[in-house]
């Protein structure tokens, strides 16, 4: 197993010895609500399946617009009604290629685990999928090859890419069962005879691709947006998605839709700041939430 899966393994069984229960494959139907007085409170969820699970604290870490839009009564909401999530701008969405192929070994010699290839226009092109909303003949993309680093992420002789393509989330109107193939065939076409990847079109062994329905459809994300609100000034730091909801009492949010933003470092410091909320809020200990309490503990 490698690290990332001993991580998380280790993760689950720590969290399931402190008593903690992991369901998975499990989706949330509605987060439950009572009032007590003129104080609304989440109390736990209901899950596709009716099964109601009862809960101190409800931590959201699925799509912000989502959350609120289709997962709780509007009459229990007022700062994030179904008007400010409407008039509130989405990210763009993602055209990921997942792909594998057989080595030439030139591969090292032309490529690296991170490649960015720029398409000839840039303002234009963000005007295309932020504004027009329209899928533009060129495009810029984002190709990640593994195997340059880890071989054995695919099988001898072979290699195991994935490339991303920035496009308009679904508020285009863009049909993805009839665009997909054809995008992906021009992708392809574009790493072969650019010479990216000569050759790759006979050398494919296999191939599938996600839009942006997979995000809005599987990931329950608003208009398939890939990163939450777009990072706009009125939509950034404090206009940003509240980790804390205004709404309701012991209900709190986490992840790209919400404060500090979108990406691996400003997800992990949501995290932080979401369980300090919590920690606030239920008069935690300081000396849990600073990790001194678990040094002192694995140093006995």
């Amino acid at each position: 197993m490698g690290g990332t899966g001993a991580l998380v393994q280790g993760f689950v069984k720590k969290f399931e010895e402190l008593g903690g229960r992991l369901q998975c494959n499990a989706e949330v139907n509605q987060i439950n609500i009572a009032k007590q007085g003129n104080k609304k409170i989440a109390t736990g969820i209901t899950l596709a399946d009716g099964t109601e699970l009862a809960a101190d604290i409800v931590v959201s870490n699925g799509d912000w617009a989502n959350t609120y839009r289709h997962l709780i009564d509007p009459k229990y909401r007022l700062w994030n009604g179904n008007l400010r999530v409407k008039l509130t701008q989405q990210s763009m969405s993602l055209f990921v290629i997942y792909f594998g192929f057989r080595a030439d070994g030139q591969e090292d010699e032309k490529l690296q685990h991170h490649t960015i290839i720029l398409g000839p226009r840039y303002e234009e092109l963000l005007k295309d999928i932020f504004g027009r909303k329209i899928l533009a003949k060129d495009f810029s993309q984002y190709l990640h090859l593994p195997t340059l680093t880890d071989s054995s992420l695919a099988p001898p002789g072979h290699h195991a890419a994935y490339t991303l393509l920035p496009v308009p989330n679904n508020r285009s109107g863009i049909d993805w069962s009839e665009m997909g193939d054809r995008l992906s065939n021009t992708v392809f076409t574009f790493l072969d005879e650019r010479g990216y990847l000569p050759g790759l079109k006979e050398r494919l062994v296999c191939h599938s691709y996600i839009t942006p329905d997979y995000f809005e459809h599987d990931l329950n994300s608003y208009l398939g947006n890939a990163f939450g609100p777009e990072p706009l000034l009125v939509q950034s730091a404090f206009f940003r998605p509240h980790n804390r909801s205004e709404d309701i009492a012991n209900l709190y949010l986490v992840g790209a839709g919400t404060q500090p933003g979108a990406g691996t470092p400003s997800v992990m410091m949501s995290a932080k700041m979401t369980a300090r909320l919590i920690a606030e809020d239920f008069a935690v200990d300081e000396a849990i939430v600073s990790g001194k309490a678990s040094q002192e503990l694995s140093y006995r």
